[in-house]
């Protein structure tokens, strides 16, 4: 990808090691290789409302989301459709730069955002070089899979209601203990993460309300959990932590 010209953005040339120290794919490399990666790579701050990369777009770059959100989605015969939200520590769209194919979907960040970026030409060859590295880049490959299932899921077998309760206790629930569970995004794009018309959300939130789940401005308020969780009904997946897998999209 071209570096974006954005008005006031700081570049660093060398991200420090403190910038990747969460990240599995650089714990997994290889001293040397880890050095190459970082010594290549740049980094952007990125204002909100920014398109990354578009639809149909050759894939030059990885892009490491150090901090802040991105929505990854399609425009279809003009409607907005969010396929998920990626948060600090994910790697974005990592199949399209590893294999030299076009993106099939836009990124717009929805916050501030640092993004590290590394030539995948270079990231191809370091994970020809080792072992580590490409089974770091198929654990990432994985969690992105099981993210996308567990929303295919949802959409085949909840109702627009449903995933949204569902999603609202996972954003709860990720909440450190004591903090104040906020909706991180606005309600328009909330309505599109969860697949539903921005002015049905309203009315939707008010169902929520008399089934255990409130939300006041951005805050989640959790009233009546078990009457909340017999409202969304279980899940139609296993539990599982793509966190571990270094993916942490929603």
């Amino acid at each position: 990808m071209d570096v974006i010209p954005v008005v006031g953005a700081n570049y660093s040339v060398l991200p420090s090691l403190k910038d990747v120290s969460g990240i599995p794919l650089f714990a997994a490399a290889p001293e040397a290789s880890r050095k190459r990666l970082l010594n290549a790579a740049r980094v952007e701050r990125v204002p909100g409302a920014t398109t990354l990369f578009t639809a149909g777009q050759r894939a030059n770059d990885f892009h490491v989301l150090l901090h802040g959100m991105i929505d990854i989605a399609c425009t279809y015969q003009g409607k907005h459709c969010t396929a998920m939200l990626m948060t600090s520590g994910d790697v974005l769209m990592l199949g399209s730069p590893l294999y030299n194919e076009p993106y099939l979907v836009a990124a717009e960040t929805l916050t501030p955002c640092r993004i590290m970026l590394i030539d995948a030409d270079l990231v191809r060859e370091e994970a020809n070089r080792s072992p580590d590295l490409a089974l770091a880049i198929a654990r990432l490959l994985a969690g992105h899979w099981r993210i996308a299932l567990r929303i295919i899921l949802d959409l085949k077998c909840r109702s627009p209601s449903q995933r949204l309760a569902a999603f609202l206790l996972r954003l709860h629930d990720a909440c450190p203990p004591g903090a104040a569970a906020q909706i991180p995004i606005a309600k328009r794009q909330l309505a599109a993460r969860i697949g539903m018309q921005p002015e049905t959300l309203s009315r939707t939130l008010q169902v929520l309300g008399q089934n255990g789940l409130r939300v006041r401005g951005r805050q989640i308020i959790v009233v009546d959990r078990a009457k909340a969780e017999a409202f969304c009904g279980p899940d139609p997946y296993p539990a599982t932590r793509e966190d571990q897998l270094g993916v942490h999209a929603l």
